[in-house]
């Protein structure tokens, strides 16, 4: 072990609509370590490489006013304990028969510190290769994958044809650019700064737009696309998704990733969308894709397959924001929601630096 104790990242309270702020967690340093010898069957010790800072992890920390809990709410992270989310680390000892001491693995509920009891059957072995773990949770991990259902699976590309991606910078979005451009595609992405429509252009997207300074949303994207839009990867929501219906062509495809611009909003402040009634006519298909619906199924094998190759040889690019200290993390996900961070967030833990 790299160091002799454990440092948690606690919730201490839940977080208003629309604010973001690290002030609702406390960090707490030289915390024990747990002890091997008290796992259970089925249990491993992992230390905590690299955390995934991700926009569904809002849902779970969103104050609710004193209001009930309603059916969508029904899961939020309990206070006084490490929040959890997707993570990869090294099993340092196993009370379970399919993991050892050694074996690099993934879970979706890694706990926020340093050294963490995890149940095996949330976990997935990684390959011992010189990839990093951090692209395990980036470039091979569930932004990746996420693209690539909704790419292949939903969007059912055929050359020639446009496709729109919103949140084109981030960690799912910019995949789908790069998916989609090898396909024959030509690609619109939406992006939220200069730097980032710099950055969608060097993936190859034919065109780019701000959507903080492109003006009107509908005007904007009739501009760019003028012969419509056959696939709409939708990351955000409202709006912009609304806007985006008014220009499908007939059979397009609907891809429904994630709902930002709402995640901090409670349900009286989310206007519904008012134009879907110009798809009658065209039999668009909406179709939403979970990754976990996915995982270890043929396709999850064919996505592993196609983006090694890609990544091994350099003909992939995937931005990471990657910050450094689990004390960090509070912070990458207030920076997430607030939009200044730049890639997909990744947290490295001390534990990883120390190494």
């Amino acid at each position: 072990m790299s160091t002799s104790t454990n440092t948690r990242v606690v919730l201490q309270q839940y977080a208003p609509k629309d604010v973001h702020s690290p002030d609702f967690f406390s960090v707490e340093r030289n915390q024990p370590i747990p002890d091997a010898s008290l796992l259970k069957p089925g249990q491993v010790l992992v230390q905590v490489e690299a955390l995934s800072i991700d926009p569904h992890q809002r849902r779970f920390i969103d104050s609710l006013d004193g209001q009930d809990f309603d059916k969508e709410k029904a899961f939020v992270y309990p206070l006084g304990q490490p929040i959890t989310g997707i993570g990869a680390g090294v099993v340092i000892a196993s009370g379970s028969n399919r993991f050892a001491i050694g074996d690099r693995v993934r879970s979706d509920e890694i706990p926020w510190q340093t050294y963490a009891v995890v149940a095996d059957n949330t976990l997935i072995k990684l390959p011992q290769s010189s990839l990093p773990l951090t692209d395990y949770i980036g470039v091979l991990g569930m932004p990746a994958f996420t693209a690539y259902l909704g790419v292949v699976m939903v969007g059912q590309p055929k050359a020639g044809e446009t496709l729109l991606v919103s949140a084109a910078s981030g960690a799912v979005g910019q995949i789908v650019v790069q998916l989609a451009k090898a396909r024959g595609l030509r690609v619109i992405g939406v992006a939220g700064s200069d730097d980032k429509v710099k950055y969608v252009k060097s993936l190859g997207a034919d065109a780019v737009l701000n959507y903080k300074t492109c003006g009107d949303f509908v005007q904007a994207l009739g501009e760019v696309a003028p012969e419509g839009i056959d696939i709409y990867f939708d990351n955000v929501g409202g709006e912009f998704l609304d806007a985006a219906l008014l220009h499908l062509n007939t059979h397009a495809r609907v891809v429904i990733c994630g709902s930002m611009s709402t995640y901090a909003a409670d349900k009286s402040e989310i206007s519904g969308i008012k134009n879907l009634d110009t798809l009658i006519v065209k039999e668009v298909t909406l179709r939403s894709i979970y990754y976990l619906l996915h995982v270890g199924t043929a396709i999850e094998e064919d996505f592993l397959q196609e983006m090694a190759q890609l990544v091994e040889q350099g003909l992939v690019k995937f931005k990471t924001d990657v910050r450094v200290g689990l004390e960090n993390a509070p912070q990458a996900l207030a920076d997430l929601f607030a939009g200044d961070n730049f890639g997909k967030l990744i947290v490295k833990t001390l534990a990883a630096v120390d190494e």
